[in-house]
C-alpha cells in the first residue's frame, strides 16, 4: 500500500523530514515504509513499536511496519506519533474513528482531534449514564462498556469575589440573595451590601437585585452588619469636623461606615473597608489624616487597623511605622501621589483619595 503524505518543500526530492512525537527527522526516502520512519527517529526494535500518523486534517491511523508512505510537498512536515506498544486501539470521536497507542489523555484527545477549550469532551457509556472525560486520569480504550467520545459547547464559568474569597457560578446573572447564601450570610439579618466590578464604581445593592457578572473582571461583593446580633443599635459614628457634602455623600453610599475625630490631628476613619483576597483579613479599618485646610490642602498616605499582613508571608514595603489613633495601633502606609498627577483642589476629595486606597492595596496581592 502507498500512501500521499506531506513533505516539507525546502527538502530535497530524495529525502523527507517527518515529525515523530515532536521532533523532527530525516527520512533518506520520500517513499519511506512505517519500519524506515521508526528507525529514522532511533525507535528499535521497530516491531516493539507502534506508528500513527496525524494528517493535517482529519483523524489518525495506524501506519503499517512494511506500508509504503509517499510524502509529497507541502508546507508542514508529516506528524506521527510513536508508543513503545503491543498493538492499537481504536476509539469514536464524533463520528470519526482515530487509533491510538498508549494512555489516553484529556490533553491528547483535545490535541489530536483538534479539541478547542470552547468544547467539553464527554464519555458515552453503554447502560450508564454519560461523563466527562476525567482531568487527570487516563481513559483505558480496552475497558468494557466504552462506546464513544463526544464533544459540546462548554459551560462558561463565571466569577465572583465575595468578602475576598473566588467564587465560581455556571450562570452570568446572579441574585444577590443566592451569592450571599453561598457565602454563608444569614439573610434573616440586615446588611449594607456592595457590588463592585473592576474598573467600575461601587454600588450599594438589595437582596432582591441580581448581579451580572458577565461585565469585564472579577466582580467584588462586600456586606457588612446593619445591627449587632442583639437588636441593639450600633454605637454612634462621631463628627468632631464636617466633610465636603460630595464627601459625605460618597461614603454614605458605601456602606462603610464611617466617622470624624479631632485628637490635635483631624481623622477620617472608615470602619469596615472591604480588602481584596491575598490579605490575612477580609476587612480593616481606614484613617486618613484631613487637615484644616483640606480641600486646599491634600490628604496624603493612609492608616490600617488592624496591621496588615500578606497571605504570602511577603513583606510590605514602606508600612512599618505605627501611628496611634483614637487608642488604635494604625499601621501606616507610605504611599503618595505620582509628581505627574498631583492633588488638584476642586477636583480631587476623599472619594479620589479613597481611588489611591484602593489602587494601593490591590496592587500588593496583583487585583
Amino acid at each position: 500500500m502507498i500512501t500521499d503524505i506531506s513533505q516539507h518543500p525546502h527538502q530535497p526530492p530524495d529525502k523527507a523530514t517527518v515529525v515523530v512525537n515532536d521532533r523532527p527527522y530525516v527520512v533518506a526516502d520520500a517513499t519511506p515504509t512505517g519500519r524506515q520512519i521508526l528507525a529514522a527517529a532511533g525507535l528499535r526494535p521497530e516491531t516493539a513499536y507502534a506508528l500513527i500518523a496525524w494528517p493535517a486534517n482529519g483523524p489518525t491511523r495506524e501506519i503499517g511496519l512494511d506500508e509504503v508512505l509517499r510524502l509529497r510537498h507541502s508546507d508542514e512536515p508529516a506528524m506521527f506519533f510513536a508508543a513503545e506498544s503491543d498493538g492499537v486501539s481504536y476509539f469514536m470521536l464524533d463520528d470519526e474513528r482515530f487509533a491510538w497507542a498508549g494512555p489516553l489523555t484529556l490533553e491528547i484527545i483535545r490535541r489530536i482531534g483538534r479539541i478547542g477549550p470552547e468544547r467539553e469532551v464527554w464519555i458515552e457509556l453503554r447502560d450508564l449514564p454519560d461523563q466527562p472525560f476525567p482531568q487527570d486520569v487516563p481513559v483505558d480504550l480496552a475497558a468494557p462498556g466504552l462506546e464513544r467520545f463526544y464533544t459540546k459547547p462548554a459551560r462558561r464559568t463565571w466569577f465572583l469575589d465575595i468578602q475576598g474569597e473566588r467564587t465560581k457560578w455556571d450562570k452570568q446573572f446572579v441574585p444577590v440573595w443566592e451569592a450571599m447564601e453561598a457565602a454563608g450570610a444569614d439573610l434573616t439579618k440586615e446588611y449594607t451590601i456592595l457590588f463592585k466590578f473592576v474598573g467600575g464604581k461601587r454600588e450599594t445593592v438589595d437582596l432582591t437585585d441580581t448581579l451580572d457578572l458577565g461585565l469585564e473582571g472579577i466582580e467584588r461583593l462586600w456586606y457588612r452588619p446593619r445591627k449587632v446580633n442583639n437588636g441593639e443599635a450600633v454605637g454612634a459614628m462621631r463628627r468632631a469636623f464636617s466633610l465636603l457634602d460630595q464627601d459625605v455623600e460618597f461614603l454614605d453610599r458605601t456602606g462603610w461606615g464611617w466617622q470624624t475625630l479631632d485628637e490635635g490631628r483631624r481623622w477620617l476613619v472608615v470602619e469596615s473597608y472591604p480588602l481584596p483576597a491575598g490579605y490575612t483579613t477580609n476587612v480593616c479599618r481606614i484613617a486618613v489624616e484631613v487637615s484644616a485646610q483640606y480641600p486646599t490642602a491634600e490628604i496624603d498616605m493612609f492608616y490600617c487597623y488592624p496591621p496588615l499582613a500578606l497571605s504570602s508571608g511577603m513583606p510590605l514595603a514602606a508600612c512599618d511605622h505605627i501611628e496611634t489613633i483614637d487608642g488604635l495601633q494604625y499601621q501606616r502606609w507610605s504611599r503618595h501621589r505620582d509628581s505627574s498627577a498631583p492633588w488638584v483642589p476642586g477636583k480631587d476629595n476623599v472619594r479620589t483619595h479613597f481611588g489611591l486606597v484602593e489602587e494601593s492595596l490591590g496592587r500588593e496581592v496583583g487585583a
